[in-house]
């Protein structure tokens, strides 16, 4: 039976991803009358509110009923299903969770927790369909207009080879397009027991000089290490989407191969689980640039001369990629980290920043939305006028043998914002 969930808990950073297992359809699957939005693998029910972004190659199985939405993986082994409910149909989210085991006779482990200010349980069942034994994860939420189960599984014996896209799955649940900013619900129970209120001990510099006592948030080693986990999850999903030996590194025409949307759903998972946190961060950054006088126009190269004199460090892991969080706390990173952090922080502010990453140069940039002269990339019908991290130059300046824009590919990291 399914293990406990602590030890789940435990489990989850030693846990790599086994590719390989027999091709077998799980259920005759119902269908769907979702909306699709620009990006391939994000989709908005029209009737319940809720986005998913599932991951690559997953897709949404025939049918009509708003009320239950299933997808599936490319082999048909993996299961994704979202039951949304009328708000009134359950009084407490325990009751949902009964239905939901008494339909499925499900069995395993689960345990209560609190979900954006709706009550939720967080579950690792396994039970019988049909002649299979399937293993996975559930999610139900006692929400206010609606409640949900969002819920994942494979055969039992393919279970290890998709547990990280299982959780994937789930974790890319956004009730409303209010939340699609918050983290998902599988970080949120991981990350429950660490204090996300309050003041650390960490300081960090501002432009003006001046200092900023950091969240526990976003600097606490705890916060730093459920983002972490999120980011190798993601991670270790990125690589099955890897190119042939001699695959050309362009994307070519929009949308592009798997592993170029792929590459766009990682760094949207993980700017979604980081988003929040910044927010004070980001609110300090910009009162110590309007006590200096900075105008409007001048804040994303100001901010970006900030952030270009940070130490430049790699992880050296999976992902080779620092949280937002770390960034700040150690004031260091590569590229992609601290163009994350960045492209974050100028939204915060009010600004539209894509985030711009190459197989060809093994670089990242930004792209900013502002006047200026300079480069700019051509992404989604505007010009964006590029930002590097890693070395002290102008915004607007890119090095020449990276300036090809074919060698680039443009992540828009919120795609339920209408530009």
């Amino acid at each position: 039976m399914p293990v406990a969930i602590d030890a789940e808990k435990q489990d989850m950073k030693r846990r790599n991803f086994r590719a390989g297992t027999p091709m077998i359809l799980l259920i005759l699957f119902v269908a769907v009358s979702a909306t699709t939005l620009p990006a391939q693998t994000v989709f908005q029910n029209p009737d319940y509110d809720y986005v998913v972004d599932i991951p690559v190659g997953w897709q949404v199985i025939d049918g009509a009923q708003a009320d239950f939405i299933n997808f599936a993986d490319p082999q048909r082994q993996a299961v994704f299903q979202i039951i949304a409910f009328p708000g009134d149909r359950f009084a407490t989210v325990a009751e949902i969770d009964s239905f939901v085991r008494t339909q499925f006779s499900a069995e395993g482990d689960s345990a209560p927790f609190e979900y954006l200010g709706a009550r939720a349980i967080f579950a690792d069942y396994g039970f019988s369909v049909g002649a299979f034994s399937v293993r996975g994860y559930m999610v139900f939420i006692n929400g206010e207009d609606h409640d949900f189960a969002v819920m994942t599984y494979a055969p039992v014996d393919s279970y290890e080879a998709y547990h990280d896209f299982l959780l994937s799955a789930v974790d890319s649940f956004s009730m409303n397009a209010e939340t699609r900013t918050q983290p998902g619900p599988v970080s949120v129970f991981f990350a429950e027991p660490i204090a996300q209120e309050g003041s650390s001990d960490a300081q960090l510099t501002l432009p003006s000089g001046r200092s900023a006592t950091l969240p526990l948030a976003v600097a606490s080693p705890e916060a730093q290490d459920a983002a972490n986990v999120l980011i190798e999850r993601e991670a270790r999903i990125l690589v099955q989407y890897a190119t042939e030996p001699g695959a050309s590194p362009r994307i070519g025409a929009e949308p592009g191969p798997p592993w170029a949307q792929a590459w766009r759903r990682y760094f949207r998972m993980i700017y979604r689980d980081n988003f929040a946190r910044l927010e004070p961060v980001t609110e300090a950054l910009f009162e110590d640039l309007a006590r200096e006088d900075v105008p409007r126009n001048e804040i994303p190269a100001v901010l970006l001369g900030w952030l270009q004199s940070a130490r430049y460090e790699r992880t050296r892991s999976i992902s080779d990629l620092m949280s937002p969080g770390a960034c700040l706390t150690e004031f260091a990173g590569d590229c992609d980290s601290l163009g994350l952090t960045y492209a974050i922080m100028l939204t915060q502010m009010g600004f539209d920043a894509i985030l711009m990453v190459s197989r060809e140069f093994s670089h990242a940039l930004v792209g900013v939305d502002v006047p200026g002269e300079g480069a700019r990339f051509p992404f989604q019908n505007r010009q964006w006028l590029v930002a590097e991290l890693t070395a002290e130059v102008p915004i607007g300046q890119i090095a020449q043998e990276m300036s090809d824009i074919g060698g680039w590919i443009g992540i828009k990291l919120d795609p339920t914002v209408v530009w």
